[in-house]
């Protein structure tokens, strides 16, 4: 028996179905077998008394009027009874129906010659034939009535001196016990039948409640991983531009410097950690909006060659990107993404060898494949890869291998974009991925006007900046690197405190950088909304924050705001600053911040 249903239940279930099934049909069976008793009668009633049948017929007839009353009222209240009182009912009509028939049938035979003996047996016993095969359903009251019905003539012939009587009786008998076997059986098979119906209907509502279940710990994870990553990105912010400030102090001795080393090691993988993080809850929560367009694969080539040529000439790995000229119909950032994943997977796992990237033609679709001559994959490992944290060959852990993120955010990926994703492997000759992704239609590219590179950005010293922080450490942080920058700094937890203190200055502040959750029940996206207000609507502004639910994306997306989560590095928040500025002091295009889905590569560092 299936858990979650327990046998009494579905006991209870299956014998109600079996009520409604034989009431269904009660009524016709029920007129027909009085109708037929009338016509016995009318057949043999001269040669019988009137009292032998008259009463019986009488009686059949008020017994039937009473089961069609309750049937009907089965049909209108099912309800009023439960299956067992139902059935006792039904079982009860079937027995006085029964013993009026078993009862005119014996008075008749008292009084009828052997001809129309033999024609009353013949018809009491094709009634109770028909009963015990047409009534499968139930069993009980078929039963009672043939017992009822057959009984009395049955005994009747016993007890009679005379060999055919005993043979008859014996033959009927018999007759008898074969018809209601095979009514068992069809009962039996009935009964099977509703109880697979109700293991399927179970089986299909248990599915949907484990689906139902699925999706709300799915959406559960995500919430999850969106509260953790944002709790986990304060401290880890902090702690980044705290190190980030240290690696400029010059009175650090070697073995400081090796500590410091260390530990912006450290730093650096917990945030690629909570990059993947991040990236995993917004495919898995569809919070990424994919903007598909044409774009030149070449380009796109160009820049990861830039990116890891120099990783892999550190492993002595030879990297090669093959010409491709073609135009496809994709999402860049997260097509970006996806390749950069598996380039860098490919170089994770080549101890030697080489490393290919390039593009096949098929059918009016592109494959672009990448290749490598690393360890491979055993086949046994080829269903959990894709898997989170799950990592070939590495079963202690080691962060410098990686966090096991990477192919499980290419297949997020690549679901989201529609793209197929397939993987050739043979364990110690290496691994091909090739996604295959559609050609553009027109084979021109709408290329994005490239990045206003921080060689022209705008000179941050002397710049006024608001600070709005709700974690003191970070605020305290915030503090010392934008002023080692030479900034000037105005900090506060609240958008409350900010104007305060800058209606006391009585400067006009340069730009805001705000964290999303502030003191004050107003958030980041509100505050620089009041200080614009008050200090003009084009003031640059920054939302610098660890939340990375939809609905601040959302909120920010509408105001206009570009994003940077923490925890960041010192120049990406520096190229942040100036690009926030740029788009204000040059009219730049609205500058690429304000996608959250595309991870900022900083082209230029900003120096003390």
């Amino acid at each position: 028996m299936l858990g979650g249903m327990t046998t009494q239940n579905e006991h209870n279930a299956i014998e109600a179905e079996l009520v409604n099934a034989s009431f269904r049909n009660a009524n016709d069976l029920n007129f027909a077998g009085v109708l037929i008793l009338s016509l016995l009668v009318f057949v043999v009633q001269d040669a019988t008394p009137w009292w032998t049948w008259l009463p019986g017929l009488v009686f059949l007839y008020l017994v039937t009027l009473l089961r069609a009353i309750e049937i009907r009222r089965y049909r209108r209240t099912p309800e009023y009874r439960n299956s067992r009182q139902w059935i006792f009912g039904q079982t009860v009509y079937s027995g006085l129906a029964g013993i009026c028939w078993g009862v005119v049938s014996t008075l008749l035979l008292m009084y009828l010659p052997t001809a129309l003996q033999l024609f009353v047996l013949t018809v009491s016993t094709v009634v109770a034939a028909t009963t015990a095969s047409e009534d499968i359903v139930l069993v009980l009251p078929p039963r009672v009535f043939i017992l009822a019905s057959i009984s009395p003539p049955v005994l009747w012939m016993l007890i009679q001196d005379d060999q055919m009587y005993i043979v008859l009786a014996i033959m009927l008998l018999a007759f008898l016990a074969i018809v209601i076997t095979i009514g068992n059986k069809k009962s039996h098979l009935f009964t099977e039948a509703q109880h697979l119906r109700f293991q399927n209907e179970f089986l299909a509502k248990e599915l949907s409640r484990q689906r139902d279940l699925l999706e709300r710990t799915n959406k559960s994870k995500s919430r999850f991983l969106a509260a953790a990553s944002h709790d986990l990105r304060q401290p880890v912010a902090a702690l980044m531009i705290f190190l980030e400030q240290l690696e400029f102090e010059q009175h650090l001795s070697i073995k400081g410097k090796g500590v410091l080393e260390h530990a912006q090691q450290a730093t650096s993988s917990m945030c690629s950690l909570l990059d993947s993080l991040l990236d995993i809850s917004r495919l898995d929560g569809q919070a990424i909006r994919k903007s598909i367009r044409p774009f030149s694969i070449r380009k796109l080539f160009d820049e990861m060659e830039d990116e890891f040529r120099q990783l892999a000439e550190q492993k002595g790995l030879r990297l090669k990107f093959s010409a491709c000229s073609a135009v496809i119909e994709s999402d860049r950032v997260l097509m970006g993404q996806i390749l950069r994943n598996l380039v860098s997977n490919a170089i994770r796992y080549t101890p030697a060898g080489r490393i290919l990237v390039g593009c096949r033609h098929r059918q009016g679709m592109l494959s672009i494949e990448v290749h490598d001559t690393g360890i491979g994959i055993a086949e046994d490992q080829l269903p959990k890869i894709f898997e989170e944290f799950y990592q070939v060959d590495n079963s202690e852990r080691d962060r410098q291998q990686g966090l096991g993120l990477g192919l499980s955010i290419v297949d997020r990926a690549a679901r989201l974009l529609g793209h197929t994703l397939t993987l050739t492997t043979r364990l110690g000759m290496g691994s091909s991925f090739a996604l295959t992704v559609p050609l553009a239609k027109t084979g021109v590219a709408k290329e994005q006007s490239a990045p206003l590179q921080a060689a022209t950005a705008p000179v941050l010293a002397g710049r006024l900046i608001a600070v709005i922080e709700n974690e003191g450490n970070i605020r305290a942080g915030m503090n010392n690197l934008l002023q080692s920058w030479g900034c000037r700094v105005v900090s506060a937890d609240s958008a409350a405190n900010m104007i305060e203190q800058l209606d006391s200055m009585g400067e006009i502040v340069e730009m805001i950088i705000s964290d999303f959750g502030l003191r004050g029940g107003v958030n980041g996206v509100e505050a620089i909304a009041r200080i614009r207000q008050r200090w003009g609507a084009e003031l640059p502004a920054l939302l610098f924050t660890g939340d990375i639910s939809k609905e601040t994306h959302t909120l920010a997306k509408n105001a206009g705001l570009p994003i940077l989560y923490k925890p960041a590095k010192a120049e990406t928040l520096c190229e942040a600053i100036t690009d926030a500025f740029g788009s204000f002091d040059i009219q730049k295009p609205k500058n690429r911040m304000s996608d959250p889905n595309e991870k900022v590569d900083l082209q230029a560092k900003c120096n003390e």
